[in-house]
């Protein structure tokens, strides 16, 4: 008996596997809610907001005297003439770094980190 397996049948079903891997993605991401938050502008740059609080719990251990507020308001400052890849691209090539839990980062990735830990 020969199965009847077709470049057709492939494509339809790797079709359909990628479909459902997205839509497992975004009921995830529906799932997970965070509280709202006055810094959620800044924080929906992240591509994982979890994953960068628990970068920031680090952070935070770091840095002594974190505000939310004046961090907040130096981000939105920084991101109203550059994006966040510019942003870390500038604090490396100028050696502006924090370090956290083995992690090197540009200081705006880890300010931005500590305040998802923060918003937590």
């Amino acid at each position: 008996m020969k199965a009847n397996i077709s470049r057709r049948n492939i494509l339809i079903a790797g079709g359909g596997a990628a479909v459902l891997a997205a839509a497992g993605l975004e009921v995830r991401h529906l799932l997970h809610r965070h509280a709202p938050s006055p810094y959620d502008a800044l924080l929906a740059k992240l591509d994982d907001r979890d994953a960068a609080a628990q970068i920031g719990e680090g952070v935070l251990a770091e840095i002594d005297d974190f505000e939310p507020k004046a961090v907040a308001k130096d981000l939105r400052a920084s991101f109203d003439r550059r994006n966040l890849t510019q942003a870390s691209a500038e604090d490396a090539a100028e050696d502006r770094l924090v370090e956290a839990n083995g992690w090197v980062l540009p200081k705006t990735l880890a300010l931005l980190c500590g305040l998802a830990a923060k918003a937590q």
